[in-house]
């Protein structure tokens, strides 16, 4: 049985899809890393934007290899919703002196926006019900 010529997209298009499959390996998903913690707002920060900032009373990390800050320390923050998707209005921000529990979510990865890839945290601050 002769065979006759063989089609040069078909063998182009294999290459491209052995290249891809190679390329585009399946990614592990990160996990959002949470600490509880119980704070004390010390001052509602103006400038450059606002914030608050708070004493850390007591933290709690949901898991041994979560990285929290420790208690005692000052955090700066900008309150969001509970589904992250909004800063809080700030009329419902908590007043200086209030305490309040908040679950601060963070997630470790790799950043592109300049063009330039450099390790970074995705930092949420939800006050308030889920």
């Amino acid at each position: 049985m002769k065979m006759g010529p063989r089609n040069p997209h078909t063998t182009c298009h294999a290459l491209l899809v052995l290249t891809l499959s190679i390329l585009c390996a399946p990614a592990q998903a990160a996990t959002w890393q949470i600490c509880r913690m119980d704070l004390r707002i010390t001052e509602v920060v103006k400038k450059p934007y606002p914030q608050l900032k708070a004493q850390l009373l007591k933290v709690r990390p949901a898991s041994p290899t979560v990285q929290c800050p420790e208690a005692g320390t000052t955090i700066t923050f900008t309150p969001e919703t509970p589904d992250y998707q909004a800063t809080l209005a700030r009329r419902q921000w908590p007043a200086k002196g209030q305490s309040l529990r908040i679950d601060y979510r963070y997630l470790n990865g790799i950043c592109k926006g300049d063009g330039n890839e450099h390790a970074c945290r995705i930092e949420h601050y939800p006050v308030g019900r889920r």
